[in-house]
């Protein structure tokens, strides 16, 4: 890795990497054209011996790995390795480690739920790969989505020390029927960095609930997530009611999030005050230009 991501993974000024190469603490190698090069044992080496306060210092033989996904990740902008080495350290049950590594990532990224989210969000996507194929135990896949689910609240109560509002209020929760709400949980954290006052309903929420609370809060934007897909059965029967209020109320929007039917892509694209959003990017981009 270059000393540039060193610097950016021990969270110091390049010069201070380039310093510590001079003194013999880091042993790189050097290019052709002369530039400094440090392979992520190296790195790994260097902070169990000069960093025992490094939130990175404990971790265990995941280290040179992790330290090689991060190098992937800023010099190729691919989050594959970095997402494999969390996964194979939950599913290892090496839940100090996977926390070590996380909250590594918050002081890299202390605000950007864009980051974090679609790491995680991958973590969970691999957790239902894995059943489907039955190489998961239903003990394991609670297990690690629980462990999923603390380490995106830690980072949202983090995140919430900075908070300034906005004086909007959202309403955010689960589809009925859906007990995974780790995409609902990210979803709250991209309002609330926006400066949304969130009303957060959690998992599995009855139908009704949505306009109830909308009203009871006068919300401008209900988000419902589904984790898991849905079918158009299902998604009738929620959209319905909705689709009612919004022609008689124009004061609130419905934005969609995560895995909906084809019927409710249909029903988002024809219908004013219901918007699809498919990704943590996307509903940035809309919250950021409606600011």
């Amino acid at each position: 890795m270059t000393s540039n991501t060193a610097s950016k993974i021990l969270r110091v000024h390049p010069s201070t990497v380039k310093r510590q190469c001079q003194r013999g603490r880091l042993r790189p190698e050097r290019t052709r054209g002369g530039h400094l090069r440090i392979h992520a044992s190296q790195l790994a080496d260097y902070l169990r011996s000069n960093h025992q306060e490094h939130v990175l210092h404990s971790v265990g033989d995941e280290l040179t790995e992790y330290l090689d996904a991060l190098r992937s990740h800023f010099e190729q902008n691919c989050d594959d390795q970095l997402t494999k080495v969390l996964f194979e350290a939950l599913l290892e049950g090496k839940d100090h480690d996977f926390h070590a590594m996380v909250e590594h990532l918050f002081l890299v990224y202390p605000e950007d739920v864009m980051v974090l989210g679609p790491i995680l969000l991958r973590q969970l996507r691999e957790i239902e790969i894995r059943c489907k194929k039955s190489l998961l135990s239903i003990a394991d896949e609670h297990r690690i989505t629980q462990t999923i689910r603390d380490t995106i609240i830690r980072h949202h109560f983090r995140m919430l020390k900075s908070f300034s509002s906005n004086g909007k209020q959202a309403i955010i929760g689960c589809a009925a029927g859906d007990h995974h709400d780790i995409t609902a949980l990210l979803t709250r954290s991209v309002f609330s960095a926006r400066g949304f006052t969130v009303r957060y309903l959690g998992a599995d929420v009855p139908n009704e609930e949505y306009r109830r609370e909308q009203e009871r809060w006068n919300a401008c934007i209900v988000c419902i997530c589904r984790t898991l897909p849905s079918g158009p059965g299902e998604d009738r029967n929620l959209l319905r009611s909705l689709i009612s209020s919004l022609d008689r109320d124009r004061t609130f929007e419905v934005f969609l999030g995560g895995r909906w039917s084809e019927w409710a892509n249909c029903i988002a694209g024809r219908t004013d005050g219901i918007r699809l959003i498919d990704t943590l990017k996307k509903l940035d981009n809309l919250l950021t230009a409606s600011a």
